[in-house]
């Protein structure tokens, strides 16, 4: 009896840890997505043309593109992260740092991540010429901006519709043209389960080679 009662936890410690990295890390960032995606709702649709979780070819792989957000003024591509603790980081930095109580966690810099989206995007609408591109950090969590160095925007979510309004503030295009930039982007965006699930497996299989490499130079 007592083995199979230990079979059994063994079991359920097993799901558990399972659930905890695989699945939980993805419903909270897929959480602080929505969270972001809601506040853009309340911009003036006769202004913005908002496009969510956009996934886009890059060379042989794939692009996970939170929010953008086409107007006059050009295109803000927008990164969201759902983190709880202190965040501190430099632009340049490959990694950032997550402290919680005495703990420190390192994080891929979001900025380095959200300008490989902007160059996909950029491919994609390579016949645009001379448009403009936004790059913004959004941390949707309740996580705490400490020590950020960077000339790009990383905002609390409460600033994003601000931070949007404030930048667009010249006419590089009409109403048609970010239809027409809208639709290209749309176009190219993938849909397919098949191609969604390729690319979660990708992007976790990519972090997990990096934080080996990073273990084995320390």
């Amino acid at each position: 009896m007592e083995i199979l009662i230990i079979i059994v936890f063994l079991i359920l410690y097993g799901i558990l840890y399972y659930l905890k990295k695989k699945f939980i890390p993805r419903i909270i960032g897929t959480y602080g997505e929505y969270k972001v995606s809601s506040r853009l709702k309340r911009l003036n649709n006769k202004d913005y043309i908002v496009l969510n979780d956009i996934l886009l070819k890059k060379n042989n792989s794939t692009t996970q593109i939170d929010h953008i957000v086409v107007c006059k003024s050009g295109i803000f591509v927008i990164e969201t992260k759902n983190y709880k603790g202190w965040i501190h980081g430099h632009e340049k930095s490959e990694y950032w740092t997550q402290t919680i109580y005495k703990k420190k966690n390192k994080l891929f810099n979001p900025i380095k991540q959200n300008w490989i989206h902007i160059y996909a995007v950029k491919n994609i609408l390579s016949e645009h010429f001379n448009l403009k591109y936004f790059p913004i950090i959004v941390f949707s969590g309740s996580g705490k901006l400490r020590n950020i160095r960077s000339s790009v925007p990383v905002i609390y979510k409460r600033k994003i519709l601000n931070t949007i309004r404030k930048t667009n503030d010249q006419n590089n295009l009409s109403f048609e043209q970010m239809k027409n930039i809208s639709e290209a982007i749309l176009e190219k965006n993938i849909t397919g389960q098949k191609e969604k699930r390729q690319h979660v497996k990708r992007v976790t299989r990519n972090v997990s080679e990096k934080k080996k490499k990073k273990r084995l130079k320390i």
